[in-house]
């Protein structure tokens, strides 16, 4: 069946005669009804379209499927929404020194993040920090097609581009800190960084779950793309640590997207751009603001398979914690169990301080004071690589030279990965 989700697109079907079945999604067709007069519309499917008398007609008619708006989400979050976020879009309304300004009746006004479309997302969804709200059927319905909007506009921007994954913790620093462990986390976000910049700029799209820390790492690396040392540096004393839940944070941000774009609600262009997916599960932690687009989602099991799926040149494994490992042991479960013809995809395992190669026998004890947090997991991962022949598939490094070099030779064999056959199927 094809898919269309442009009036450009639609009007080529048209002109064709409409002969194969097509699922049409959030297209205004209410111009076309003299078209669509002179065809059929049996087995096709109209999702969140505008609609005129005649195709309203005929689709009842011919027994097609009208699926329309469910009046169930947010107002500024509808389900059949054209394309995924933008920055802007899920910032609507803030102000350059990350406040929102939300007049009251009777009062000031609450500068905040409260209000904004990425606050209102998280607000329908949880009850509290990481609970979800009980859903209504309708409220579901509405949300899993919102969900399913979003990937089905992730998957066709991605078709053709090679998509290089960074994975880790939420709580990696901007700036130095006057702690050691604290100070070497920082050198980890901007060696992040310098490893999302130099992928860019070898033609891989950088792919992050959309979030702070090491995830912000990766979206800012990618903006940086072309821009020479100064512009690093100058960046680098801009982006002084805040919380992710303080206006500050938002702020300092903007005022870096600005100095690279030349206003924090511009566009990057197709050079500097990097794709974030996060989730309104974990809604308290806001959408960093270097990404290009955030393909936002409510669901997060849809999230986690899409951003281990479509990362089809490779996932880099910063330091993390359940999220993290949840995510290896998803891409390692995908590489064990290819399909015909499939390759395995990279796995890069970023080992600060031996984080991911800790012994088994040496872990934490609830007495050890700090908590160590290294994890004892390489040698269960060379276990399952062995056993399915993914050996040469596992890098652990601290170097991001040789991660770099790595992706960029391993994108360079001819191969068909795990991502390339899914994408290949969203029209079918």
């Amino acid at each position: 069946m094809i898919f269309i989700d442009s009036i450009e697109d639609a009007k080529i079907w048209l002109r064709g005669g409409a002969t194969e079945p097509a699922t049409l999604q959030s297209v205004d067709l209410t111009a076309l009804d003299a078209e669509f007069a002179k065809v059929s519309v049996a087995g096709s499917a109209f999702m969140g379209c505008g609609i005129g008398p005649v195709l309203y007609a005929k689709i009842g008619a011919e027994n097609a499927a009208l699926v329309t708006e469910l009046p169930a989400l947010p107002s500024k979050l509808p389900a059949f929404a054209p394309g995924i976020y933008t920055v802007a879009d899920l910032y609507d309304g803030m102000e350059d020194d990350g406040s929102k300004w939300d007049p009251v009746p009777g009062q000031n006004g609450q500068p905040g993040w409260d209000g904004t479309p990425d606050w209102q997302g998280f607000d329908f969804f949880n009850k509290k920090k990481n609970v979800p709200r009980t859903l209504t059927p309708v409220q579901v319905m509405a949300a899993r097609m919102h969900d399913t909007v979003q990937e089905q506009a992730l998957l066709k921007y991605l078709q053709g581009k090679k998509v290089v994954a960074i994975m880790g913790g939420h709580d990696f620093r901007r700036e130095q800190s006057s702690a050691d462990v604290e100070a070497a986390k920082q050198d980890v976000y901007w060696e992040c960084v310098e490893i999302a910049k130099r992928l860019t700029e070898a033609g891989f799209l950088i792919l992050t779950g959309g979030g702070p820390g090491v995830m912000e790492a990766g979206n800012l690396g990618a903006l940086l793309a072309g821009e020479d040392a100064k512009v690093v540096a100058a960046v680098k004393a801009m982006l002084t640590h805040q919380d992710f839940e303080s206006k500050e944070w938002r702020s300092t941000a903007m005022a870096v997207r600005a100095k690279i774009l030349g206003s924090w609600t511009d566009d990057p262009p197709a050079s500097k751009f990097s794709l974030g997916i996060p989730t309104w599960l974990y809604g308290h932690e806001p959408p960093n603001l270097f990404a290009g687009y955030h393909a936002k989602m409510f669901f997060n099991s849809l999230r986690e398979d899409g951003l281990v799926t479509l990362a089809n040149k490779g996932i880099i494994f910063f330091e993390g914690n359940g999220g993290t490992v949840q995510e290896i042991f998803q891409d390692a479960t995908q590489n064990y169990y290819l399909g015909e013809g499939q390759s395995p995809t990279p796995m890069v395992f970023y080992n600060a301080g031996g984080y991911w190669d800790r012994p088994c026998g040496d872990q934490y004890w609830p007495t050890d004071v700090p908590v160590d947090k290294r994890k004892p997991l390489m040698p269960l991962m060379k276990q399952l690589a062995t056993e399915k022949k993914f050996q040469t598939s596992v890098f652990v490094t601290r170097s991001p030279k040789a991660a770099v070099t790595f992706l960029v030779d391993a994108a360079a064999k001819p191969n068909v990965t795990k991502a390339d056959v899914h994408l290949g199927n969203t029209t079918t």
